[in-house]
């Protein structure tokens, strides 16, 4: 058994509104949104080769030679990305400007990436990125489309909206919190380049000796140096150090 449709009462309604009809209506939905300018599509088209390209990007192995500093283009992607996650459902006219940067980016950093997964799931990323910017314009188009149904129906007839009630007035609550979190942000990222400064300034310090890698385990690399001493040395990546290569360590006393 169906429900009858609830009215709208008849208070509420200006007396000079005109009637909605069943055939503005109709116009109305037909021009709305295709299953595939969905926004859960692009967002889940999105997230699942971002996870892949991530996890299969290769670490760069630093050494004097090719040293490591901060991965501006890295974190520019991963904060371009993450937004996105949430501006292709909500914000479909900043997507159009985004997307295609996150797009150049992607192919100017990553390509030609080394393994086969990684360059895989980037081309996957840029190919998602495409498809989102095409559900955004049909999204924009879809809305001036059922405004201008709207309008029409209207008959020019205009009144203005009600006063805004609440905390939420105007996204307050919204920009507050993203001010907050892009002020932590920029903490954070100061906090990192400190310390990538202070580690260069102790390196700069230390004395640069050529060791062997003898072992590796989970944690560190352990090589011995050319006066036989054995040393245990911290690492990210051990596997990026093959046992019976050659590395530089930097020794400072301690």
């Amino acid at each position: 058994m169906s429900e009858s449709p609830v009215p709208i009462p008849s208070g509420s309604v200006p007396a000079d509104i005109p009637n909605w009809q069943s055939v503005d209506a109709a116009a109305w939905r037909k021009a709305g949104l295709t299953p595939w300018t969905r926004p859960l599509w692009s967002v889940l088209a999105l997230l699942v080769p971002l996870v892949v390209a991530i996890g299969a990007d290769p670490e760069p192995v630093c050494s004097d030679a090719v040293p490591c500093g901060p991965d501006w283009a890295g974190m520019v992607q991963a904060g371009l990305a993450v937004g996105l996650l949430y501006w292709l459902a909500r914000l479909p006219e900043l997507t159009l400007v985004t997307a295609p940067v996150l797009a150049v980016l992607v192919a100017w950093e990553q390509f030609p990436a080394p393994g086969e997964v990684s360059r895989a799931a980037n081309m996957a990323v840029i190919a998602v990125l495409a498809l989102g910017c095409a559900a955004a314009w049909a999204r924009l188009a879809a809305r001036r489309e059922q405004r201008r149904l709207v309008e029409r129906a209207a008959a020019g007839i205009r009144h203005r909206l009600p006063e805004p009630v609440g905390p939420l007035w105007r996204g307050t609550i919204p920009l507050a919190v993203g001010a907050m979190l892009c002020v932590v942000a920029a903490g954070a990222v100061c906090l990192g380049l400190s310390g990538v400064r202070e580690d260069e300034r102790h390196a700069a310090g230390a004395e640069r000796i050529a060791a062997e890698v003898i072992s590796r385990n989970d944690v560190s690399v352990r090589v011995r140096t050319d006066d036989a001493r054995r040393i245990t040395v911290d690492a990210a990546f051990p596997e990026d150090y093959a046992v019976g290569t050659t590395v530089t360590v930097l020794e400072d006393g301690r």
